[in-house]
């Protein structure tokens, strides 16, 4: 008589775990699960720039010039502990802050390239598909400190 009130026990919990949806699921988890989204891989044609600390504690890109084809995105990685701000030389368009540890929004390269800079840090200056690294703009202060 024990046998049968105890198979008859674990007949019955095992018929109201299934009609709750209690089949193994977990407690609470009687709907299918949603699995989430896989992230977009990275456009093939991204190319990264890094702002880099040089050995002589000045601000660099990396790498410089950089080589892109037209239409390629730019995203540039802020590796220093500044702020910096980009901007192209030719006035087309303007990067914009990039915080430490940030990175810029993707801009893409409209015809064969140019020259930026932070203009926060005028010696930091770079070149996209140039032949060279166009020079540092001179210092504006005047002889003698202007005071």
């Amino acid at each position: 008589m024990r046998a049968q009130f105890l198979t008859g026990s674990i007949f019955a919990a095992a018929v109201a775990m299934w009609s709750c949806g209690g089949g193994g699921g977990g407690y609470g988890n009687s709907s299918p699960s949603t699995p989430s989204p896989t992230p977009a891989p990275a456009a093939p044609n991204t190319v990264a720039i890094s702002i880099v600390d040089t050995n002589g504690g000045a601000k660099a890109f990396s790498p410089n010039p950089v080589q892109a084809a037209t239409g390629a995105s730019m995203r540039w990685t802020n590796n220093t502990r500044d702020t910096h701000h980009l901007v192209m030389d030719d006035g087309s368009a303007v990067i914009g802050d990039i915080g430490p540890g940030a990175s810029s929004a993707p801009m893409q390269l409209k015809g064969s390239g140019g020259n930026y800079h932070c203009s926060i840090h005028p010696s930091m200056v770079g070149s996209i598909n140039g032949a060279t690294v166009p020079a540092p703009p001179p210092d504006a202060t005047p002889p003698g400190g202007g005071y």
